[in-house]
């Protein structure tokens, strides 16, 4: 056999890539073209996928800091403070409606004077929440068990979590209809 690149007799074989060489072209047990440094660089290839894998993180990280997750995605959480106040000889119960948005643009509202008479005249007086409790105002579309779904504590199922928000809010039953504007006690 001949030296791979010599016409020499090859006296070993290169453990690294089987090629067979002389005592002029390898060391002990490799042969001089895996001991050369070029031979020691990574290919091409993995080359140019780390580069790519580092490129794709960048955009990702920089996307994750421009928009963190769960931004802007258009659902409005609506937060509604009672504060008691008494008006001339009957207790009444001014309401406010802040709307809380992620998007820069999102301002409190104040509901209108009609809506909040529809309110009072429609539904029963509200008991007072107690300090942990929180109150929400019915939108359009709403029903007892999704807003029980949403609003639910861990470990409480929404059927039961629907019976607790009823006895709260002093609605005679659970089956008792709800409407726009109407704010809950949710427990």
């Amino acid at each position: 056999m001949e030296c791979y690149a010599c016409s020499n007799q090859a006296t070993r074989q290169c453990r690294r890539c089987a090629r067979v060489y002389c005592e002029l072209h390898g060391g002990a047990d490799i042969c001089a073209e895996c001991l050369s440094p070029a031979s020691s660089l990574p290919s091409f290839n993995l080359y140019r996928g780390s580069l790519l894998a580092l490129l794709i993180g960048t955009a990702v990280a920089l996307w994750l800091l421009v928009r963190p997750p769960g931004s802007g995605n258009g659902n409005e959480v609506v937060i509604t403070n009672t504060t008691p106040t008494a008006v001339s000889t009957q207790a009444n119960a001014t309401r406010t409606r802040t709307a809380i948005s992620r998007t820069p643009t999102a301002a409190a509202t104040q509901p209108t004077a009609q809506g909040t008479a529809q309110a009072t005249a429609t539904e029963a007086p509200a008991p007072t929440p107690t300090v942990g409790q929180r109150t929400y105002e019915v939108q359009s579309g709403d029903t007892l068990i999704s807003i029980a779904e949403r609003f639910a504590p861990p470990g409480v199922s929404p059927f039961d979590y629907v019976s607790q928000i009823a006895a709260a809010s002093g609605m005679s039953s659970q089956d008792e209809p709800i409407g726009v504007g109407q704010v809950l006690v949710l427990p």
